[in-house]
């Protein structure tokens, strides 16, 4: 078994009406729940709602707000989770709420977590 870092980004989803933000917080406390019963969570952190700045260096020090990319591709989540291999791992990714709304998760192996 190996560690893999998900990292959940919002992606272009957009959830505007309160019972579908419900709904998918709990679709979202359901797939952790889930993940740590099955003992293949081994941390989790949800990014608060600032999204906060992005630090670069070209030509002297530029800041600007958030950690976007092309659009608002903010990330909102990191979960390690424990997988027997990176095609075990991503078939975790794929079953994330998020991407069934248009967000996306980047799969990351080698993660060593502490705890």
């Amino acid at each position: 078994m190996s560690d893999y870092l998900l990292i959940l980004h919002q992606g272009d989803s957009s959830v505007t009406r309160p019972e579908d933000h419900q709904a998918l917080r709990n679709n979202f406390f359901s797939w952790t729940d889930g993940l740590r019963k099955s003992g293949k969570l081994l941390l989790v952190e949800r990014l608060g709602t600032d999204w906060g700045k992005t630090v670069r260096r070209r030509d002297g020090v530029v800041v600007v707000d958030g950690p976007f990319t092309e659009g608002k591709e903010g990330i909102v989540g990191l979960f390690v989770i424990d997988a027997r291999d990176l095609d075990e791992a991503v078939a975790i990714a794929l079953t994330c709420p998020l991407v069934a709304i248009g967000g996306f998760v980047q799969v990351r192996a080698g993660v060593q977590a502490d705890g």
